[in-house]
């Protein structure tokens, strides 16, 4: 048996005893710093990875969930988890254009383990200033009768909101974005400006006391469809006809309201949610999407509904929210959509309290009847029909010549050939054109359509 207390008396072995006990500290410093050069190639590849991963949210726009994925999408392919032991963490905060993250992770220890140090914690920050280029968009969308079938203009709606949300990014002002609803069937509704537009001299529309929801009379010649400041317009007034069954003088016998169809009545008949000026508030424009109904009688008339994208995006009067055309580093863009061809509408049997009138050639618009004020200059319908045409491809232009990108798109089928390619024409490129069969294809192209606009306004 070893008598442990004679080794302790022996002398023989005290140097090699003393030896292994001063190796205790030397072994810990060559394992902090092995240790520590693991550590800091560690730190230095998650700072490259965080660095390339802030800088691709730099040159993206979306919600910050959105960003947060691409973020950790662009940093787990430079620094895949478990790279050198490390699991790392990100997160990551975007302040209006200022980007910052950060990342921590733990790397397990080898030759420090002796003196109970299992894992060194490292850390990275990366902040990045981006530089936001401004967009105004105006969205022309159909909200005619014919979109309340299978509830598409739910689609419109959820598809319109889709697009605010991601160009948003879930700021509440945004400083670099404004957004326009024009809401469009027969006419347009201008909202609360309506009073402002009306000339003195209207003698065609007197005071309804029924009350005005703000739609218009467009106005003759090429101001129908122009931006000149200085031409006022005459006030939408339906009065009582066979087609539109209702009193003057009786309240109860004016039904409003998409579920009535052309069942409906009144002096408004036909007329659509008011426009939403260019804003940069979120919950305005989400007001303005929630609001839009689809609306009965008169036809498609997409030439006004264009001719007020131009007018909201335009720096004059009546609408001043936008700023000059070709504002440095501004961009202007437009998205029109409808779900059918362009036409003027005739009731064509009783529906309702409504009947077919015999006397009128189509129901009353924002050109009025084809019968009545000669906007169009015939009483033709087919002849009428390839003008509205005509019309909404000049203004198509009018746009293009004032560098406003112009994104179409065409919803549901059973859209005629014509149509499909005025709408073609009207794009400003044909990766701007977007053929939507079906609601999914409608939200596709929407989430499409931002995600392009995001990259225009990101300044690499």
């Amino acid at each position: 048996m070893i008598n442990i207390r004679s080794l302790f008396q022996c002398k023989r072995g005290n140097v090699s005893i003393l030896f292994a006990f001063s190796l205790i500290p030397v072994v810990a410093c060559a394992g902090m710093a092995v240790d520590v050069a693991q550590a800091y190639a560690a730190k230095t590849r998650m700072g490259y990875a965080l660095d390339a991963a802030t800088l691709a949210v730099g040159s993206s726009t979306g919600t910050n969930a959105q960003l947060t994925q691409i973020a950790q999408n662009i940093f787990n392919a430079n620094f895949p988890s478990g790279t050198l032991g490390a699991t790392p963490t990100i997160a990551l905060t975007v302040t209006g254009s200022t980007i910052s993250a950060t990342a921590s992770a733990s790397i397990p220890t080898t030759l420090m383990k002796v003196v109970g140090i299992t894992t060194v914690p490292i850390s990275a920050n990366s902040t990045v200033i981006r530089q936001i280029n401004g967009l105004e968009l105006a969205m022309v969308l159909d909200n005619t009768g014919s979109m309340v079938t299978n509830n598409n203009i739910g689609a419109v709606r959820t598809s319109a909101q889709t697009l605010t949300d991601i160009l948003f990014g879930g700021i509440a002002v945004h400083p670099y974005l404004k957004i326009a609803l024009v809401p469009y069937s027969a006419a347009v509704n201008v909202g609360s400006i309506a009073p402002s537009l009306i000339t003195t001299s209207d003698q065609y529309a007197p005071t309804n006391p029924l009350g005005w929801k703000g739609c218009v009379i467009e106005r003759a010649g090429a101001d129908g469809i122009g931006d000149t400041p200085t031409v006022s317009w005459m006030r939408y007034n339906w009065l009582p006809a066979v087609d539109n069954n209702y009193s003057l003088t009786n309240a109860a016998t004016v039904l409003t309201g998409q579920s009535y169809g052309n069942s409906a009545t009144g002096p408004n008949l036909g007329c659509p949610t008011p426009i939403t000026p260019l804003t940069n508030v979120y919950s305005t424009v989400t007001a303005g999407i929630s609001a839009m109904q689809a609306w009965s009688r008169g036809g498609t008339l997409g030439d006004i509904g264009m001719a007020w994208g131009l007018r909201v995006l335009s720096p004059d009067w009546p609408f001043q929210q936008g700023l000059p055309f070709g504002t440095p580093q501004w961009t202007k863009a437009l998205i029109l959509m409808t779900d059918g061809d362009n036409q003027f509408y005739k009731l064509t049997g009783t529906s309702g309290g409504n009947k077919v009138n015999t006397a009128v050639n189509s129901d009353y618009t924002g050109y009025g009847r084809l019968d009545e004020l000669g906007r169009m200059g015939t009483t033709n319908v087919s002849t009428a029909n390839a003008l509205i045409n005509t019309r909404l491809a000049s203004v198509c232009q009018t746009l293009k010549s004032k560098g406003v990108v112009i994104y179409t798109i065409i919803f549901t089928s059973g859209i005629s050939t014509t149509t499909q390619n005025m709408y073609k024409n009207c794009a400003t490129d044909p990766s701007k054109y977007y053929n939507a069969p079906t609601q999914t294809d409608l939200q596709n192209s929407f989430q499409a359509i931002a995600t392009e606009l995001s990259k225009l306004r990101v300044a690499q």
